[in-house]
């Protein structure tokens, strides 16, 4: 049965003009060349430092005649997104806007030639993308789609987070969203020299606890202090019992752990797979 839920928390970042690839190819860490409009890659846009400003899915959809490359948004995001991309357009011949779309996310595979852009998600068959009009499918709850994307291992960076994070440190080199070939953008520098100077020192990981949902940033704790920080996480049910599941960068160094969501460590969690492998030496 095909599920939806609105994604009413996200927005559409289009370019547009005749430098569109041009202009983001100069600055997100993916590959202009390998953007789709049947299927999402992965991405990031970081800041001189290196930290990113947003991590997500890119695509591409049709505006005016033109393929325009688009950006998945939080939200909260959107306009401090818009603005400052906007003031690195400079010459460039391109158009940067927020699209006013509904967005929709769909468990399961929609039916053919049903109405607006089904996008597939990186690397799964039966979660897409839907832009335009509600599908004809039966509701599910916002976080069944959060807990998707963490069993995914699919960063998200929100307000609270934004500029906190290397792109390797949210595992985007593993999801195939940072391109060491393609040139120079912003913050490349800082990104090539983590991925030639060996070992990457904090990674993203996959935790559950019996316990509400940490927010986004909120610190991980271990005997020493604190080794991490929340990057998303998602309520969980089994049964009569209620929980979490969140990913989160943590110092690869305190592996194995234990590690908790409190300073007092009354609060334990523990260690999930990804489906994807973390270089953890």
């Amino acid at each position: 049965m095909l599920h939806s839920v609105p994604l009413d928390d996200l927005r559409v970042l289009a370019v547009t003009g005749s430098d569109r690839a041009t202009f983001l190819q100069g600055q997100l860490t993916q590959d202009i060349a390998g953007v789709r409009p049947d299927a999402t890659v992965m991405a990031g846009w970081a800041d001189a430092k290196g930290r990113l400003l947003f991590a997500g899915h890119l695509f591409s959809t049709h505006i005016d005649g033109e393929d325009a490359p688009a950006l998945l948004v939080p939200a909260d995001l959107a306009d401090a997104l818009l603005k400052r991309l906007r003031m690195y357009v400079l010459r460039a011949k391109a158009t940067i806007t927020l699209l006013d779309c509904a967005v929709f996310g769909l468990m399961g595979t929609p039916e053919t030639g049903a109405a607006g852009q089904a996008i597939r998600i990186l690397g799964q068959n039966d979660r897409h993308l839907l832009l335009g009009q509600a599908p004809n499918a039966a509701p599910c709850a916002r976080g069944d789609w959060q807990l998707a994307d963490i069993r995914a291992g699919i960063p998200e960076i929100t307000a609270t987070t934004t500029g906190e994070f290397v792109p390797q440190m949210v595992n985007l080199d593993l999801l195939g969203g940072i391109s060491f070939t393609k040139g120079c953008y912003t913050g490349q520098e800082i990104v090539s020299r983590m991925k030639y100077l060996g070992r990457v020192k904090r990674r993203m990981l996959r935790f559950s606890a019996p316990d509400t949902p940490p927010a986004a940033g909120a610190p991980l704790y271990a005997d020493r202090g604190v080794v991490g920080q929340v990057v998303s996480s998602a309520p969980t049910a089994s049964g009569t019992a209620s929980g979490t599941e969140f990913l989160a960068v943590v110092v690869l160094d305190d592996l194995p752990g234990p590690f908790y969501l409190d300073d007092a460590k009354t609060r334990p969690i523990c260690h999930l797979e990804l489906p994807y492998e973390v270089p953890l030496l």
